[in-house]
């Protein structure tokens, strides 16, 4: 009975410690977070243009190269950074369904950044993230929905390419405007 007493307090102890370590993982919305949030304006793209250059993914298994399992006309390229980068999201403010909602701006440490291209033109940028006060990590795309250059949509959770090949990469959904065949 006294191993009880004592157990139930620090296994109820234990699981508050943990609660935080789930909670802002990631980007702040303010009042509700949601899974696709569209910026007419675009987003920024965060780390792009101090980048040190691209560099073609290859991949190997049991030494030997594979090819990567994407889809026809997919590539994706990493965006080289030098160690320790980190990059800053501003705020922002955008339109979710008729009403206005802020993402407050947020420092992360830049795991990996990836540029998604169909045909050779780019339509989406991938980042792993990992938030600077709590021990965690985040996954975003910023997709160009319409082929101007604009990358306004934004989904969580991205497609970084995280794991083994044997889970399968799947790239960021190909736009409809890179679907439609060219005249």
């Amino acid at each position: 009975m006294n191993r009880l007493l004592i157990l139930v307090p620090a296994a109820l102890f234990g699981i508050a410690l943990c609660v935080p370590c789930f909670a802002q993982c990631g980007f702040a919305i303010v009042p509700a977070a949601d899974t696709h949030w569209y910026r007419e304006q675009g987003w920024p793209i965060p780390g792009l243009d101090d980048a040190k250059g691209f560099a073609k993914i290859h991949l190997t298994v049991d030494g030997k190269p594979e090819q990567l399992p994407l889809p026809d006309g997919v590539t994706v390229a990493w965006v080289v950074h030098g160690d320790d980068y980190y990059v800053r999201f501003p705020d922002a403010v955008f339109d979710q369904n008729g009403s206005p909602m802020r993402m407050l701006a947020r420092s992360f440490k830049l795991y990996k950044m990836l540029r998604w291209e169909m045909n050779g033109t780019p339509y989406a940028y991938s980042y792993e993230l990992g938030p600077l006060d709590i021990a965690c990590s985040a996954t975003v795309d910023i997709i160009d929905d319409r082929g101007d250059g604009k990358f306004r949509l934004m989904t969580s959770p991205g497609h970084p390419m995280i794991g083994p090949a044997s889970s399968g990469y799947e790239p960021p959904p190909v736009p409809a405007w890179l679907q439609k065949p060219k005249s």
